[in-house]
């Protein structure tokens, strides 16, 4: 195993599917499954053992449920980001995992291109939202609800600055186009996610698509 690979930890309480994943990340270039788990204890402990780089994350398992064995990951101070692997979840659901601490969700129906493209980009720090989901919480959102005050008193550049994390481009993509240096785009960020009290990319985006900073 090269030392630049990511590794990858699956956790999916249901054999078959725990299977195809496995096969679909083992057949990805730069990447290698390290362990798996069957249910969310398993994934906490499995976690601790191996520390992974990145963790598929199913959010309904027995024992502990994909968000409890999130948080108690987060609560670890572990180095893994967490994608949550998820059906068509409810927006209570969906909320939740992004408070625990995922950094991206996938549909279990993912492509092996999209799984690739999720792991890579969570793994150098981005969020990743498949599209269908921002389109799932967009369908139940209330329209004409007032946006944030938190996000009606950003600058103008700091709202361009969410809409482009929101609209999923990388730093060193959003630095091209506001002809920064990726450093000071990071820092930037960095400084977003204290004035909108966001833990993660992830929730810049959601907060930026509920608040109608991007339009679907």
């Amino acid at each position: 195993m090269s030392e630049t690979e990511i590794r990858v930890l699956i956790a999916e309480d249901h054999d078959q599917m725990r299977g195809r994943i496995q096969r679909i990340v083992d057949a990805m270039p730069g990447v290698t499954v390290v362990g798996t788990a069957s249910n969310g204890l398993a994934a906490v402990s499995t976690a601790k053992r191996l520390d992974p780089d990145v963790i598929l994350m199913d959010i309904n398992m027995p024992l502990l449920n994909g968000i409890q064995a999130t948080a108690q990951i987060v609560d670890l101070k572990l180095d893994a980001r967490i994608i949550a692997l998820t059906s068509l979840e409810d927006d209570e659901t969906f909320h939740a995992a992004l408070r625990a601490g995922v950094a991206g969700f996938l549909l279990k129906t993912s492509s092996k291109g999209e799984i690739l493209h999720a792991i890579q980009q969570v793994h150098r720090g981005e969020a990743m939202l498949s599209p269908k989901l921002i389109t799932r919480v967009l369908e139940n959102y209330e329209q004409g609800h007032r946006p944030s005050k938190l996000i009606t008193d950003l600058p103008d550049k700091n709202l361009e600055l969410l809409r482009l994390v929101a609209e999923g481009l990388s730093n060193n993509e959003i630095a091209e186009r506001l002809s920064l240096s990726p450093a000071t785009i990071k820092s930037y960020i960095s400084r977003l996610l204290t004035k909108l009290e966001a833990r993660d990319r992830a929730q810049l985006v959601i907060l930026a698509y509920e608040n109608g900073v991007v339009k679907n």
